[in-house]
């Protein structure tokens, strides 16, 4: 499929783009939505949520970078399995909650964000398999035995990489003047 092409038919009106579309990134995007979601939800909600994100693939067409369909397909079905579970009043899974601080004031906002940065990059600093691991395990919501089929892995092994890759994060936060209890690590 040449995304360029597919993006700007979509952006025209054209209904059998958006069905290449589907017929493509379905099972991603269902994926994305069920590890958030599943459970407490059903299956049946994971495929709303899934309908919900080409929904708005085919309204919002313009919003989507040529060559960010994945990326753009990932984010918002993120966006709307986080917003489904709080419509539920159901507390999201580990995302960027995982850098939230406790300070009080001002300035809180402004730290905050400057740690999801040093974080952002130290998980980019991983070397291959690990930094791959560490986003399919807390961007794209896998279960370790996932990760580890899809890898070709013995779970346990994803498990040891999943946690020297967070003792690597509080060791770059640290470095950077960042406690661990601060960054709740």
């Amino acid at each position: 499929m040449d995304e360029r092409r597919t993006l700007r038919r979509i952006r025209t009106g054209d209904s059998g783009a958006l069905g290449a579309v589907i017929e493509q990134y379905a099972p991603y995007v269902y994926a994305i939505a069920r590890n958030i979601v599943e459970p407490p939800l059903q299956p049946e909600d994971v495929e709303e949520i899934s309908a919900d994100v080409f929904v708005q693939l085919w309204k919002n067409a313009a919003d989507v970078q040529e060559g960010k369909l994945k990326a753009w397909l990932a984010a918002v079905t993120r966006n709307k399995a986080k917003d489904r579970l709080r419509s539920l009043h159901i507390p999201a899974p580990l995302d960027e909650e995982v850098l939230e601080l406790s300070l009080p004031g001002p300035e809180d906002g402004v730290v905050r964000q400057e740690l999801r940065q040093l974080a952002k990059e130290a998980v980019d600093a991983l070397p291959e398999p690990d930094r791959s691991i560490f986003l399919r395990r807390y961007y794209l919501y896998q279960k370790t035995d996932e990760i580890a089929a899809e890898l070709g892995m013995n779970p346990a092994t994803v498990r040891t990489r999943l946690a020297r890759g967070r003792d690597k994060l509080r060791a770059y936060l640290i470095e950077r003047g960042y406690s661990c209890e601060a960054a709740n690590l």
